[in-house]
């Protein structure tokens, strides 16, 4: 997209077009693909290896079930097969042992019955259909779930080791098996509970969904951790989460304040960000006069608000405290105090620990009473779990089903890596793994935040605009983007010695400090802003891709590079007035619909201006970002997303066959461009290069300086699903999205918008992204 200069002027601003929903063609999915074709040969001896495995399943589980005769057990298939097309569900069936759950890429789970194993080596010993033997072809092996695997691959004893003290014992944490909807789950869930108090194991589920089937499991000894372990029905046992903030390493500049906005009694309508962290002092006057409420949850000894107030000063003063960073909102925001963190600081009175079922009890007791009201909730936290790539953490799946039942948005600190040396830019190899996320950055629905260095090391330390030393990187689960967005956090040399933080407030003065906790809360105010300027008020898929929409690599004012989203996202958001208009020289377009499964949306003969178009030739550029929330199952593992959305823009061109002169219309993806190796398109290396199952991605098109030939330009975006969750149409709705696409003209003298505004007048129901007036503070201190 063409840049904006500091010239720009507000009457160059011009609004956005809303395409009004139900205006594209519906068209039916045609069936595809040949025969089903085997990935390797599978031959006597290959089926009687599987068969020898289930044996050694019916003989080393099957005979110790109790009450339900039911096992979890664990199949793992070859990469290649991980598609749903490739799916042995015929195999895995329900006549069989179907299906139940996965782990990571290639890992499945399926529930076994002493029938439905007999009926499956039947079927492995006697199926000779091409069905069965694909399936067949992509199996690696058959096993049962062993204590070790249910561990992670850590010792009962480093469980019991890293566990937060309770009353009698240590907190653990437990999640077990999903067996779906039916009596089963329900049978082991009691005879769980019920093997937890032959043991005296007490368990407690509060804070956590009564379907995610996890409970906190207070353990005395090694042998209850090695016992839990046993249980059939669990899949997995860890050390309770405990969530904390960084401790602040402020460094004191100035003992009195400088003249700072104040909001006046008449400046009610204003935008607020929910501060979720360590409390907020009472004692700053003038940030109490932005304090819109507070909800105080932490006893009076083991309150200390030295993080949280950093905090709410960045969100209400980031721009005047910081005047030389460039792209910080100056828009007044106000800020709600939800204290819950207690104080962990030694150096600062007594400390108390807290767990992540007791944040998500707090979290969702101040949601139910103000999530009408805020929508955007500042979650400048973090624990010490590192994210996997093969599964979504439990604190990340209740958060995600946290904003979706109220319909809010967290934005959340991607963690700091704080063991010197800290991280390079680019990362050596041992940093790759220690260096990752840590939950609940993976919150698929919530937007992580990392931090970029706003000075410049000549050595041993990040470049101006790059990643700063402590921002810990992606990707995330199933290798999503994450962090989404970055900004200003301040910056360290590597070997933490050398100090460059941002600026805030604390009860002594000016401060500055580093970390994610603080680039967070400059994303949450201009998220707040867009939340507050669209009027009616978006929702938060709109409101997410707004912010992703026109987020730049801070080094170049460019997209971010292919391979670089993992440190920088989508790059660092425009402030919210860049994000709500348009140019003379460039045209936004925003889509909300929503596609139902089997079915594809189609926009032929899609608008572009005139002004770009010269001799059969497309010119300019194309940015277009597709959010949605997708459907979600956390027994799924890696699969968690269970739906996804294709979007391809391009064009039609004639092509003429060398051998009959034949001219025929093809259609050519342009945004994103098609991939050149379609060989390569298996499901591991779209899920990783591509980014596919993602809930937000962005694409970018240079038409570049010679043009596309084509005749006409045409989106079309498709549903895919997974799990069968398409299949109860009652309990299934249609998926919501949110599309924006801009087309620009680099050059900045083609008068795009007012040709695309016509156009769209024309062809479209369409009506302007509605914007309040802009109102301004009216004193300071």
């Amino acid at each position: 997209m063409a840049n904006r200069s500091q010239g720009d002027t507000r009457h160059d601003r011009l609004p956005i077009k809303l395409i009004m929903p139900k205006q594209g063609a519906e068209r039916r999915v045609t069936g595809g693909g040949g025969p089903p074709q085997p990935f390797r040969v599978v031959d006597d001896q290959y089926r009687h290896r599987l068969v020898n495995q289930i044996t050694a399943i019916q003989e080393s589980v099957l005979l110790n079930l109790k009450g339900v005769k039911a096992a979890p057990v664990r199949v793992k298939v070859i990469a290649k097969a991980a598609a749903k097309s490739h799916r042995p569900d015929t195999l895995f069936s329900h006549h069989t042992c179907p299906i139940i759950g996965s782990g990571g890429l290639g890992e499945l789970y399926i529930k076994a019955t002493p029938s439905g194993l007999a009926k499956l080596k039947a079927s492995i010993e006697e199926n000779t259909s091409d069905r069965i033997v694909k399936e067949l072809s992509c199996i690696e092996s058959i096993e049962a779930v062993t204590p070790l695997l249910r561990r992670k691959g850590v010792s009962a004893e480093d469980v019991l080791r890293y566990s937060p003290r309770g009353k009698n014992g240590f907190i653990t944490r437990v999640k077990l098996f999903s067996f779906g909807a039916n009596e089963d789950q329900t049978a082991i869930a009691i005879e769980f509970v019920e093997a937890c108090k032959a043991k005296g194991i007490q368990l407690d589920q509060r804070g956590y969904a009564a379907q995610s089937w996890i409970y906190a499991a207070e353990c005395r000894s090694v042998a209850d951790v090695e016992a839990l372990s046993k249980i059939i029905s669990v899949r997995s046992i860890s050390h309770m989460p405990l969530v904390r903030t960084v401790r602040p390493k402020s460094i004191n500049l100035e003992s009195s304040l400088p003249q700072l906005p104040i909001r006046g009694s008449d400046d009610l309508d204003i935008p607020v960000v929910v501060v979720v962290d360590s409390g907020i002092s009472d004692q700053i006057l003038p940030l109490n006069s932005w304090i819109v409420g507070r909800d105080q949850q932490v006893a009076e000894p083991y309150r200390n608000t030295d993080h949280g107030t950093f905090v709410a000063g960045l969100i209400c003063w980031g721009s005047e405290l910081n005047p030389t960073l460039s792209g910080l909102e100056s828009s007044p925001c106000g800020i709600f105090d939800l204290q819950v963190i207690p104080n962990d600081d030694p150096s600062r009175g007594d400390t108390l620990a807290l767990m992540e079922s007791e944040l998500l009890m707090s979290l969702e007791a101040a949601l139910d009473e103000h999530a009408n009201k805020y929508k955007v909730w500042n979650l400048s936290l973090g624990t010490d779990a590192l994210c996997s790539l093969d599964e979504f953490s439990e604190l990340a799946v209740e958060l995600d089903n946290l904003q979706e039942k109220y319909q809010v948005s967290f934005v959340i600190s991607a963690g700091n890596y704080v063991t010197p040396p800290l991280l390079d830019f680019p990362r050596t190899p041992n940093q790759l793994e220690s260096g990752r996320i840590t939950s609940p950055a993976d919150s698929i629905l919530s937007i992580t935040v990392g931090a970029v260095s706003h000075v410049d090391f000549k050595n041993k330390g990040p470049k101006q605009h790059h990643p700063s030393a402590f921002s810990r990187h992606g990707a995330g689960p199933n290798y999503i983007i994450k962090p989404d967005v970055v900004h200003y956090g301040g910056s360290c040399s590597t070997d933490g010695l050398h100090i460059h933080g941002i600026r805030s407030i604390t009860e002594s003065g000016i401060a500055e400090d580093i970390g994610t906790s603080f680039s967070t809360p400059l994303v949450s105010r201009t998220l707040a802003q867009i939340y507050h300027q669209i009027t009616p008020l978006p929702s938060p898929v709109l409101a997410r891709a707004l912010l992703t929409h026109h987020a730049r690599d801070p080094r170049s004012g460019k997209r971010v590079p292919d391979g670089e989203e993992n440190y920088l996202g989508f790059g660092l958001p425009s402030s919210a007035p860049y994000s709500l208009e348009c140019t003379p020289h460039t045209a936004t377009l925003i889509f909300e619909d929503t596609l139902r499964p089997g079915y594809f949306l189609e926009w032929d003969d899609f608008p572009y201006p005139p002004s770009l178009m010269r001799d059969g030739r497309y010119f300019g550029e194309v940015w277009m970002t597709l959010a949605f929330a997708p459907s979600r199952g956390a027994r799924w593992g890696t699969e968690y997303c269970e739906t996804h959305i294709d979007a391809h823009l391009g064009v039609y061109r004639e092509r003429t066959k060398r051998d009959t002169g034949e001219i025929k219309v093809e259609f050519k993806g342009l945004v994103p461009p098609e991939h050149r190796n379609p060989e390569l398109l298996y499901e591991a290396y779209q899920v990783e290069k591509l980014r596919k199952w993602a809930p937000v991605r962005t694409y970018f098109g240079d038409m570049g300086e010679t043009g596309e030939r084509g005749l006409r330009w045409r989106l079309k975006l498709q549903l895919l699903t997974r799990h069968g969750v398409e299949v109860d149409e009652a309990a299934f709705k249609p998926q919501h999205f949110s599309l924006i696409i801009t087309i620009a003209d680099p050059a900045g003298t083609a008068p795009v918008y007012d040709e695309m505004a016509q156009i769209v007048r024309n062809r479209f129901q369409a009506q302007n992204l509605a914007i309040r007036t802009r109102t301004r503070i009216r004193g300071t201190t």
